[in-house]
């Protein structure tokens, strides 16, 4: 027995057929029919265009498994497989097409809220992301354009919501902390579950991006955290990011954050180098720490601060103990063959042996035109 139900559709036939999903007010001038044989694996939908100067039938069998064509019947001629394509998108709008008309009225409602002032971010939130849960399953090309559309408006109140946190006055630092993780891991769950869809990907790793910079600064500004707590906080922050980010290694918001961790990190440095409560040995110990953490994060533009930071250090111990570091600032020059403060040649003892420091922390090869420009007591 074949259950018929009707759709209000447009159709058009201009060398094929294409069909979209518009409401009523476009559905005067055509009526379309789809038929399903329910009796077996092997489904059918009939479709009518009774258009304007247009009268054609087609005929698509299918597998109910996987909507799978089998067979294409066009005005009583049957088409060879290698046009079937033409038809899967088609089939796809029709079938689905109770489904998307049931979420309407949800994504209107999630477009009107998003633009209320009145209706706090984590509200819109929560409904966005049912209705994402709704949409998932959904494969037409209709279904695709409404996931993108309920994707872009989630991603701006979760910037909305990461922007708001981390300008309020209401929260500590810690909140804060806190709150900008919970985002990011909303992010990264999202993330994982969805990561094939790379248009989508990118939508979402802009909004963790964004969330984790703001989280970088919120650790590095925090007066309650040690350290060694915000280097933990900013290692397990770069172990999210890496996942979320796993097939792009050249990605470019990921540079970006690799760089504001590098900043934290150098200033953790030179922080080190400044403590007057810490002996040398004590501080050398602190920088060879963090060093090599950022060895073992793998980001080179973080490795090349911190090796730098530690070069610097390292040369402001060895001109201090020779008696030849400056009392203020001044400019340290180092060349294959010389170096000099404030234009001022050094021995060329004390020149060998910065250029073995110079290759055992940055690890620079020096040639004729190879030359390092320092600011020493830049911080003191």
């Amino acid at each position: 027995m074949k259950k018929i139900t009707k759709f209000g559709l447009c159709l058009l036939l201009a060398f094929g057929f294409a069909i979209s999903t518009l409401h009523a007010a476009q559905e005067k001038e055509t009526q379309d029919v789809a038929r399903e044989d329910q009796s077996s694996e092997i489904k059918q939908l009939t479709i009518r265009n009774s258009g304007f100067r247009s009268r054609s039938t087609v005929v698509i069998r299918y597998r109910a498994e996987d909507k799978k064509i089998v067979e294409v019947i066009e005005n009583g001629k049957k088409l060879s497989p290698s046009e079937f394509s033409r038809y899967e998108s088609i089939i796809r709008d029709v079938l689905e097409i109770p489904q998307i008309d049931q979420l309407i009225p949800e994504i209107d409602r999630a477009k009107r809220r998003a633009e209320s002032p009145r209706i706090s971010e984590e509200s819109k939130i929560r409904e966005m992301l049912t209705l994402r849960r709704r949409l998932e399953g959904l494969e037409s090309d209709t279904a695709r354009r409404y996931r993108d559309f309920n994707e872009l408006l989630l991603i701006e109140e979760l910037n909305n919501l990461t922007e708001k946190i981390s300008g309020s006055s209401d929260l500590s630092r810690e909140e804060k902390i806190e709150q900008l993780k919970e985002i990011i891991e909303k992010i990264q769950a999202l993330e994982l579950a969805k990561k094939e869809e790379d248009h989508r990907r990118r939508f979402l790793e802009f909004g963790a991006a964004n969330a984790a910079r703001k989280l970088i600064e919120e650790i590095d500004k925090s007066n309650e955290l040690s350290k060694q707590e915000k280097l933990e906080e900013i290692k397990k922050l770069h172990q999210r990011i890496r996942e979320m980010d796993l097939e792009r290694e050249k990605d470019r918001k990921r540079d970006l954050i690799a760089i504001e961790i590098a900043n934290v990190l150098r200033k953790m440095l030179q922080e080190t180098a400044q403590r007057k409560d810490l002996t040398d040995q004590e501080k050398r110990k602190e920088i060879e720490t963090l060093s090599q953490e950022a060895r073992n994060m793998k980001l080179e533009s973080l490795i090349h601060m911190v090796d730098i930071e530690k070069f610097k250090f390292d040369l402001h111990q060895l001109l201090k103990k020779e008696g030849l570091l400056p009392e203020g600032k001044a400019e340290f020059v180092l060349k294959m063959n010389e170096c000099s403060i404030d234009g001022t040649k050094l021995p060329e003892d004390i020149h060998e042996r910065i250029m073995k420091l110079c290759e055992e922390s940055i690890g620079k090869k020096f040639d004729r035109d190879t030359k390092i420009v320092l600011h020493l007591n830049e911080d003191r």
